[in-house]
């Protein structure tokens, strides 16, 4: 008999031990839910910008090109048929050799992700002129080349 309460003494400590364990992490469980409720509610909402229409985009597009002094006459706008229903704007942008294509591209595509738009570029070698794509949803809405022009060298040093 004494060997049996021994037994059961043990098992009811083991008992106490295991609901205690329990407890603990049931607790930290409530804590840490509460914690990310808190955070959550006091998080500002994730806003989806949308562009309603293309002249829009040309619009951000052209802020870009003001903000990077490229002139209006560095650049040329034409409209590509794609197929029968769809046309894309294509920029051919000159600029000069001092000219950041690389930052060029980053500041765009931070503008354009803020619209849900991919903007990847491609590199051209050995001319490093650059082609960026703006994609919305698996299709390319607008085309920039940037090609270097060493002749805006002049103007460029002339003008700053």
């Amino acid at each position: 008999m004494e060997g049996k309460s021994l037994n059961l003494r043990t098992q009811l400590r083991f008992m106490f031990k295991k609901n205690n364990g329990k407890k603990i992490i049931t607790g930290l469980l409530v804590l840490s839910c509460a914690v990310s409720g808190v955070i959550l509610s006091a998080s500002s909402p994730y806003k989806n910008y949308q562009l309603e229409n293309g002249a829009q985009l040309d619009s951000l597009i052209q802020i870009h090109l003001q903000d990077a002094q490229v002139l209006r006459s560095q650049y040329r706008v034409r409209s590509v048929n794609i197929d029968t229903i769809f046309t894309r704007k294509e920029y051919r942008i000159e600029v000069p050799t001092r000219f950041s294509k690389t930052l060029f591209h980053l500041e765009l595509h931070k503008s354009l992700s803020r619209f849900s738009m991919e903007a990847p570029a491609k590199v051209n070698f050995p001319s490093r002129d650059m082609d960026i794509y703006v994609y919305n949803n698996g299709t390319v809405l607008r085309s920039i080349r940037l090609t270097t022009e060493p002749e805006l060298d002049s103007l460029y040093t002339q003008e700053n």
